[in-house]
């Protein structure tokens, strides 16, 4: 069994995924919650290559997002950030 949720350590300190442009060839810097971004060079909407996160599956996510915030491990900014990805899945 696990001591904490393994998922919460991505959400405390997301992981950054480095992605090129389809377009233009651009690197693009996309946090795990971020599903697409648009390119600063050329204008173009990129999508970030997919990946799972408990926030994609997990029912107590927002619990879990409530639990980080009240103890100030996230940012009340960083907490809004990610239930915006949970709002998005249901």
């Amino acid at each position: 069994m696990f001591k904490r949720c393994p998922g919460v350590r991505n959400l405390i300190e997301p992981q950054i995924t480095f992605r090129k442009c389809p377009f233009c060839g651009e690197e693009m810097e996309f946090f795990e919650y971020e599903t697409h971004l648009e390119c600063p060079r050329c204008g173009e909407i990129v999508y970030r290559e997919p990946t799972e996160t408990c926030l994609s599956w997990c029912e107590y996510a927002d619990k879990c997002i409530a639990d980080l915030e009240n103890r100030g491990v996230i940012s009340r900014i960083r907490a809004e950030e990610l239930r915006k990805f949970i709002g998005k899945r249901r």
